[in-house]
């Protein structure tokens, strides 16, 4: 019987038993690693849910750029009027007050950082969602009222030319679409606050 020429000077018998007992041996190793993680991690919940709060900033941070944009967009349709232009101002502090509260979550502050800097930082993403809650509510206000008059009382009032006025429809869907970004991001400020007052 001719054996097999190895080109190590262990014998080719020798080499196959040093990778079972290595492959054995690496089974072992994560045999534990899968018992502990649906053991301890997955049957106990976590008590903080921090992927689900991330996520909820990071939808506030975008219906706060889109508020921006869609605001910058009816300052121009409405002939420079500071009506549904409070799009602006409102989507502005929404997003400061989304990129503080990323940072002082109780899971990411955790991770990183003390704890008089995030009670410091916790103050501050408190007061800019109440400015953020007032700009948004304001922009509400002010977007049902141009849906229930689109042209305006100052349109009909000051110039009876047609080109003086905006469209009618694009100011009801600029405003729609206004009040749908804020509801949005005031209902996940509110599920967010939620989060961290439970956990």
């Amino acid at each position: 019987m001719k054996r097999k020429l190895c080109a190590r000077p262990y014998n080719c018998d020798d080499m196959e038993e040093l990778n079972v007992t290595a492959l054995s041996q690496r089974k072992e190793s994560v045999a534990p690693l899968t018992g502990e993680r649906n053991g301890s991690i997955f049957r106990r919940g976590f008590s903080y849910p921090l992927a689900i709060v991330l996520r909820l900033r990071v939808l506030q941070i975008v219906c706060g750029i889109s508020a921006m944009v869609m605001g910058s967009v009816a300052f121009i349709e409405e002939r420079q009027k500071f009506n549904m232009g409070l799009g602006i101002p409102a989507g502005c502090v929404s997003v400061l007050a989304a990129a503080v509260s990323i940072h002082t979550s109780r899971g990411w502050s955790a991770l990183s950082g003390s704890a008089a800097g995030a009670a410091l930082g916790a103050g501050a993403a408190a007061v800019l969602w109440a400015a953020a809650g007032c700009l948004l509510l304001a922009l509400i206000v002010q977007c049902c009222r141009t849906i229930i008059d689109p042209t305006g009382t100052d349109y009909n009032s000051v110039s009876s030319d047609d080109e003086a006025r905006p469209p009618s429809r694009d100011l009801i869907v600029i405003a729609s679409v206004q009040i749908a970004l804020a509801l949005v991001t005031l209902v996940s400020a509110a599920v967010c606050a939620r989060i961290d007052i439970g956990a």
